[in-house]
């Protein structure tokens, strides 16, 4: 999917997150190697024998009791007849087709983007390696959602197509897949409720590639680390007070006081200016209403495709009023990003939540900060 049109989705997406920390669990190795999910609760893995069953729940916006199966059988082992018309993947897989820039940073952290073969906005990638495969043909750009390049993805061959849906729709787009014989697993990472849960699909797509234990270490790696940089503003008494996103034709669409986007923000040390907002969607304010309550914000983060002040007041000249404006206190999570679109804020980003909040830390708390580096974010200024 273009990283435009996504990262809005994705945006609007994260707002609906729940702002309460789940019961930290155990992490559990079973026999085959995988690892069942601690803090995500998009998906369930069952190690059976000689098998494992992956489960996806409700995985687009407003789903209710929907889920799907899918069966992990290593290549080579017989079938048991349990699975007889099952959705059966042989594993590890060796060609898959991407439809979500999200999917190509989880295989990116597991070492797996060989197997890449199709995907969806490639004038939207921001990782070197897929980028070079697109140039020298080896990746196909298959289209996106009701632009989907059939002929091309049945020529491709795939061993299974990675999917998300943002509405009910994606019915009819893995239906079409389904007849033309074309393996579909659908991802829900991006409605997880929290920055770690996002993250733990690394053990989801860790299972496809037989790699169960390495994607378990490597999300504990990252709870690890966020845990770390949460804990070391966490006592700190002042919390400065902050403002996200930019204005959508004349509507601000304000994140909720139990969004994604609101734990990050607390997690980070920051006051989230509606965090006294009880729901955990986005939500329209007006400009004007912005402008009051924002007029003496501290700081302004993910203020869309700015790539400077000068940019930024090219939307509306009263930005200029805003005291995180005046004071240049103005972030945007754009560091990463190409000339064609691409931000790999949205491409590996939910798989490194630490670092993201890392960045943010040394935004509202730099006297924290070992060093003064960004890895997404960068100060916008007026050159």
């Amino acid at each position: 999917m273009p990283a435009r049109i996504f990262a809005f989705i994705y945006f609007l997406s994260c707002l609906c997150s729940c702002l309460t920390e789940p019961k930290r669990k155990k992490t559990s190795f079973n026999s085959g190697g995988s690892i069942n999910p601690v803090e995500a609760t998009g998906y369930k893995i069952q190690q059976n024998k000689g098998f494992q069953k992956l489960t996806v729940i409700d995985p687009w916006q407003k789903s209710s009791d929907n889920q799907f199966d899918y069966y992990l059988l290593e290549k080579g082992k017989v079938i048991p007849p349990e699975l007889k018309d099952k959705q059966v993947f042989l594993t590890p897989l060796n060609r898959v087709i991407c439809l979500s820039t999200t999917h190509i940073g989880f295989l990116d952290a597991l070492g797996e983007l060989s197997s890449v073969i199709g995907l969806s906005g490639s004038a939207y990638l921001t990782n070197p390696e897929v980028k070079k495969g697109v140039a020298e043909n080896r990746i196909r750009d298959v289209g996106y959602e009701r632009g989907l390049n059939y002929e091309m993805i049945v020529q491709l061959k795939p061993d299974v197509v990675f999917a998300y849906g943002v509405g009910s729709e994606i019915n009819a787009q893995m239906n079409k897949l389904h007849d033309l014989g074309i393996p579909v697993v659908l991802v829900g990472e991006y409605l997880e409720e929290s920055p770690l849960g996002k993250a733990e699909w690394i053990r989801f797509f860790g299972a496809f590639y037989r790699k169960g234990e390495m994607a378990g270490k490597a999300w504990e790696k990252i709870r690890s680390n966020y845990d770390t940089i949460r804990s070391k503003v966490a006592k700190i008494p002042g919390r400065p007070s902050v403002l996200t996103g930019l204005p959508f034709k004349d509507t601000w669409w304000i994140a909720g006081g139990q969004s994604n986007l609101a734990v990050m923000i607390r997690d980070a040390g920051g006051k989230f200016l509606w965090e006294d907002n009880p729901s955990k969607e986005a939500f329209p304010v007006s400009l004007e209403e912005v402008f009051l309550r924002a007029s003496k914000a501290d700081f302004w983060i993910n203020c869309g495709s700015a790539g400077n002040l000068d940019g930024l007041m090219a939307f509306d000249q009263r930005f200029s009023d805003l005291q995180s404006v005046r004071k240049l206190q103005v972030y945007n999570n754009n560091l990463r990003s190409t000339s064609g679109g691409g931000n790999d804020y949205w491409e590996s980003g939910v798989v490194h939540p630490d670092l993201v909040l890392s960045d943010l830390v040394k935004i509202f708390h730099p006297e924290l900060a070992v060093n003064n580096e960004f890895y997404y974010y960068k100060k916008l200024s007026h050159d």
